[in-house]
């Protein structure tokens, strides 16, 4: 059954997500993407919010909750301006600050949040497990191969990471924040350490070629110190991060900042993941 979409802003995801609709034979409906090829592209996004049930905003929605994420285009939507048009609407969205949900919520839209779905945020762990090692390949002068790597959380993107790296021979200890993930990082079979030992006895931090931080709390900075100057430091969370910036400038270390690494893979991956995005609105609508 063809259904009708209108999406507005975010990045080369929602992009192909359009063309992905469209291939299934849906009315798609596309705004702020004039730095591209025009894909239906339309001049008002009012006009297409009221004739549209189904909205598809940014992941993430918005970097500063001011302004839509809109990347590719050379327009400004303020939220506010935006919400005025959006009532008795299902949005699907992700990492939408829950206020402005809220906000949605009492002008009868149902909001799905994709990143608060479970299934949809393990496979989002897949690219970015698969671009930070690109990152660990061009960034380090060693190769993986029984390179000491400390992944600093387990959780969605900590566990795929470590299987991944496993798999290249790398020899892995993941820092666990409780009992549960220090229970599957041992079932798994990999070195296990805490934040309190890395903080206690940060000496230890010497051993390590690569560390990795998924954790979106502070966790290394006087300790950034003592690491090795050719470690490769990578900080995947956001804010407010997990690696002290200033410290690890001053400290000169070899760090880098790799935030929405999905939304920079290659354009077959970005539309392969978006497959599974368009798979669950629809499983959302049947279950309507």
């Amino acid at each position: 059954m063809s259904t009708n979409f209108c999406l507005i802003g975010g990045d080369l995801r929602t992009f192909y997500l359009a063309k992905i609709l469209a291939r299934e034979k849906h009315e798609v409906k596309l705004y702020g993407f004039d730095k591209l090829e025009k894909f239906k592209e339309c001049e008002k996004y009012d006009e297409m919010i009221k004739t549209s049930s189904n909205i598809v905003l940014p992941i993430p929605f918005s970097k500063d909750n001011q302004y839509v994420n809109m990347p590719f285009s050379n327009k400004n939507i303020a939220t506010r301006e935006l919400f005025y048009y959006l009532e008795n609407k299902n949005i699907f969205v992700g990492n939408m600050h829950q206020e402005l949900k809220e906000e949605l919520h009492r002008k009868h839209n149902q909001v799905i949040d994709f990143m608060q779905k479970e299934e949809f945020a393990i496979l989002n762990a897949i690219p970015t497990a698969e671009a930070t090692i690109e990152i660990i390949l061009k960034n380090t002068n060693k190769i993986l191969q029984n390179s000491n790597c400390l992944i600093m959380g387990f959780g969605r993107i900590g566990k795929v990471l470590a299987y991944k790296l496993k798999g290249l021979s790398t020899k892995v200890t993941c820092m666990t924040t409780n009992e549960i993930e220090k229970a599957w990082a041992i079932a798994y079979g990999y070195e296990t350490t805490k934040i309190e030992n890395s903080q206690k006895n940060c000496t230890k931090l010497k051993q390590y070629d690569i560390i990795i931080n998924t954790i979106p709390k502070i966790i290394l900075k006087e300790e950034l110190k003592e690491i090795k100057k050719e470690t490769l430091v990578i900080d995947l969370a956001s804010k407010p991060y997990g690696i002290d910036r200033k410290i690890a400038e001053q400290e000169k270390l070899n760090f880098i900042e790799a935030l929405g690494l999905p939304r920079k893979i290659s354009t077959g991956d970005i539309s392969k993941i978006y497959e599974r995005y368009y798979k669950t609105i629809c499983m959302r609508k049947n279950e309507q």
